[in-house]
């Protein structure tokens, strides 16, 4: 089971001290996807690309190559990032064909799903697919989710595809363990880190739910490797 993170959809205070202390601690990959128009905030201001350069170069060069854009993905070759991640607005397909390319430019590409049916359509084109909300949402209330969990388990026990499928949508700790019996590939973690951390700045609570978090993946995986023993 993989952990990534998304980032908060707004900048928090501290929010790339925290980042970085968690790159340290293990986190593999981190998908910087920022509100382009700031709507949280209630502004019109763009998210710009400058902005973006500002955020990837607060991050040690050492980890930027475990970062995946959500936006602005000509900063991914130049930074040396691990790849782009597209949506139903913006395909990888139109990407290439904006760009003149005829095949995969990135080291990892993923893309964002809301239902089962989209797995096979989309699986064979993506590395990994995003797929949400499995649980109601914490960073965005009011985004419940409508999954039957019994139908997603046996899909994902019987399916083929090659995409790593990633649950998304109400991650904290009490959901690893039923992430993994579900049968996805890992999780991705967004208002179970930030929600709290731009409530309370404490970047030692954030990093402990994040280590408890980690801690349960891997309690999980060693299980799995005594029962296969």
């Amino acid at each position: 089971m993989k952990i990534s993170l998304v980032s908060s959809f707004y900048d928090i205070p501290n929010e790339v001290h925290l980042l970085n202390l968690l790159f340290c601690n293990g986190l593999e990959v981190f998908h910087l996807r920022k509100d382009l128009d700031c709507k949280h905030l209630g502004g019109t201001e763009k998210y710009t690309e400058k902005r973006i350069r500002n955020y990837i170069e607060s991050i040690p060069i050492y980890f930027r190559d475990r970062i995946i854009m959500h936006s602005h993905f000509n900063l991914v070759e130049e930074y040396g990032l691990l790849g782009a991640h597209f949506t139903k607005k913006y395909t990888h397909q139109e990407y290439l064909k904006d760009e003149g390319l005829s095949k995969k430019h990135f080291k990892k590409i993923g893309f964002s799903l809301h239902s089962i049916a989209e797995i096979t359509e989309y699986a064979d084109t993506y590395d990994y697919l995003f797929l949400s909300p499995i649980f109601d949402s914490i960073s965005n209330k009011g985004y419940n989710s409508k999954f039957n969990l019994t139908r997603l388990k046996s899909f994902l026990e019987t399916t083929s595809v090659q995409s790593e499928i990633m649950a998304l949508g109400g991650m904290n700790h009490t959901k690893v363990e039923k992430v993994n019996e579900l049968g996805f590939s890992g999780l991705s973690l967004l208002g179970h880190i930030w929600s709290r951390f731009d409530e309370d700045q404490d970047i030692i609570g954030a990093l402990n739910r994040y280590l408890h978090i980690m801690a349960l993946k891997n309690g999980f995986l060693e299980k799995q490797t005594e029962t296969k023993a």
